[in-house]
């Protein structure tokens, strides 16, 4: 009976701990609104700018995700897709920076108008349903449905926009004749409600 009873309060004193841990670990992570997302986004750019080694497993002196990225390997693995290396590995990276390891589960939208900063694009093979290309949404689509982002193994390096005519936009993979579709996952809390004032809110020099 009295092993029972130590055992039983080392196991509630375990349980408080996780508790307390994950508490911790979630005030850890700013409230998430479109505007920190972006403030978090444009300190990732400064972390990893622009040309960074970011190429496959096979690529000299690549780097690779090297963060905790729980939620965002679930995601991939519905593709599935590497997030470790490549694209998918810069993906994961910048969104369980952001988002968190485990915290705030990711869903597919049903509007792609809605994109979000921070917010996971998967380029998707209408044919084969592979997936070519993973980035991650530095704005909201604009009145012609165009989008700034940022991308890892864009031809081995990390890539942030440098000019409006970079922009990926939704028309290119709508209709029939489509190669590819887009398919976004946001990981915003549905408690933050879409608000479109991320549209144009990551200028370059022309913009």
């Amino acid at each position: 009976m009295f092993r029972g009873k130590k055992v039983a309060r080392i196991l509630a004193g375990v349980l408080a701990g996780a508790i307390i841990s994950g508490s911790a670990a979630a005030a850890n992570i700013p409230q998430l609104t479109e505007e920190t997302v972006l403030e978090q986004l444009h300190q990732i750019e400064r972390d990893w700018p622009q040309d960074t080694i970011w190429g496959t497993s096979k690529t000299p002196g690549t780097h690779k995700n090297d963060v905790p990225s729980t939620e965002a390997q679930r995601i991939m693995d519905t593709y599935p897709v590497d997030s470790t290396y490549a694209c998918g590995g810069y993906a994961a990276m910048v969104s369980s920076l952001i988002f968190g390891d485990a915290e705030n589960p990711g869903r597919k939208l049903k509007d792609n108008s809605q994109i979000r900063p921070g917010d996971i694009i998967f380029l998707v093979n209408n044919a084969t349903g592979r997936v070519w290309h993973v980035m991650i949404a530095l704005e909201t689509p604009d009145e012609v449905h165009a989008f700034q982002y940022t991308d890892g193994n864009h031809g081995g390096h990390v890539h942030w926009p440098e000019s409006s005519y970079s922009k990926e936009n939704l028309d290119c993979y709508r209709g029939e004749k489509a190669k590819y579709r887009l398919e976004a996952w946001t990981r915003y809390p549905e408690s933050v409600p879409y608000t479109g004032s991320s549209v144009n809110s990551w200028p370059t020099e022309n913009s």
